[in-house]
């Protein structure tokens, strides 16, 4: 897009003024460097209309300018524009007018709809499910209820209450888990970056049951009963810091299995996985109100565009929900 030339000076300058607030914000590196330059297409779209000044600008024309890229050929690679990618030209215009209403420059009074996604939406559980999820903890066993049930809920805490990534909760080390300042440490995050996550109450709850008791059983006792054997070996070694403990005394990463076991007890027909748990932790904070930085941030997103489907997926459960009003 480097060739789109620009000889308004007025969007020169406004392109580049968006750029810095981009980066002043805390906005992610590719965003900061990619926007700007849908913003430079959609300014020499614009320009080449005979438009020199934001303030002339109508929202006709940049519903012109949103079906111009829907047909126009992509410059990567074969064919036209993926969804995908014109939401990410949506995402970019939404946000140039966010920062010319916010900082008070020029008033862009719009709100772009993203295109219709080549993706399948993901299931979101709602609240009542998640409610019902966690119900269907602590049930009897033939095992330790209690130990099953605190490593249960401490999942659900880590999966939906922090968000996290499947990877990023088996990863979890007992030594990233901040019980004093409420906060997790992700030390392998996507793309292996790093982050804190914060603790709500009742997630920091449940970890701290299932760290001082439950944990233990699973370590030492119940691994101990069973598969000392076997597996004495494993004691002393890296899965002894692991946070979630497995059946053999090592560290768990079969989560779908135990989410089924959840599931069916709690009669929830969606079939989900860990996964699921962090889009709707995702989805319920948009409906909530959350502005969007801040649940990209939550997440661990490179960008703004991946966090832009809760919003939407937001919008239409809001909808759906005043329909049946």
């Amino acid at each position: 897009m480097k060739s789109l030339s620009l000889q308004s000076a007025h969007f020169l300058y406004l392109e580049k003024s968006y750029q810095e607030w981009l980066q002043t914000i805390g906005y992610a590196d590719p965003t900061v460097n990619n926007w700007p330059a849908h913003v430079h297409e959609l300014l020499h779209y614009l320009e080449s209309r005979g438009v020199q000044h934001i303030t002339t600008v109508s929202h006709l024309q940049i519903q012109d300018f949103i079906f111009h890229i829907k047909y126009r050929k992509n410059h990567s690679r074969a064919g036209a524009l993926s969804s995908s990618s014109i939401n990410t030209i949506i995402n970019a215009i939404n946000s140039f007018a966010k920062y010319l209403n916010s900082t008070g420059k020029y008033v862009l009074d719009l709100t772009l709809e993203r295109a219709e996604a080549d993706q399948e939406v993901p299931v979101v559980l709602s609240l009542k499910e998640i409610r019902e999820l966690y119900e269907a903890t602590f049930r009897p066993s033939r095992e330790n209820p209690v130990a099953m049930g605190q490593r249960d809920r401490a999942m659900i805490a880590v999966f939906y209450g922090c968000g996290l990534r499947k990877m990023e909760g088996t990863m979890l080390n007992l030594s990233d888990i901040d019980l004093q300042k409420n906060r997790i440490f992700v030390r392998k995050g996507k793309g292996n970056k790093q982050r804190y996550v914060p603790l709500a109450s009742k997630p920091a709850e449940d970890l701290r049951a299932y760290i001082q008791e439950g944990r233990d059983w699973f370590l030492y006792e119940h691994y101990a009963k069973r598969y000392t054997d076997k597996y004495a070996s494993k004691k002393g070694t890296s899965n002894s810091e692991a946070l979630f403990i497995g059946k053999h005394g090592d560290r768990m990463s079969k989560f779908y299995q135990r989410l089924a076991i959840l599931k069916e007890r709690a009669g929830i027909e969606k079939q989900f996985g860990p996964h699921t748990l962090r889009h709707s932790i995702a989805t319920h904070l948009a409906m909530s109100g959350m502005e969007i930085e801040e649940i990209s941030r939550f997440l661990g997103h490179s960008s703004l565009d991946s966090t832009q489907l809760y919003v939407h997926l937001a919008h239409e459960l809001k909808q759906a929900d005043n329909g049946r009003i």
